[in-house]
């Protein structure tokens, strides 16, 4: 039986703001690696010119990265099974 697919997206969102109703911005195309999706996050907060990211794993789908008035998270998904 093989692992069922699984990608990663990265996903950066204002934290003091209520007027943000999700995400600045998120992956377009979605990664095969969780390395790939950290990295796409990193690069963003570079562009914005923000302080580094401090991540945490919050379990073995999610990475959270915090930054002064925003936050990064990375997070899987599977994809569907072929079906056979």
């Amino acid at each position: 039986m093989t692992a069922e697919p699984r990608v990663w997206c990265a996903m950066i969102y204002v934290a003091d703001s209520r007027d943000v109703a999700g995400a600045v911005r998120r992956s377009k195309p979605l990664h095969w690696k969780q390395e790939e999706a950290r990295r796409e996050g990193e690069r963003w907060v570079t562009e914005m010119g923000l302080d580094p990211i401090r991540w945490e794993i919050v379990d073995d789908e999610t990475l959270v990265g915090r930054i002064r008035g925003h936050f990064v998270v990375v997070s899987s998904l599977l994809l569907p099974k072929e079906e056979e």
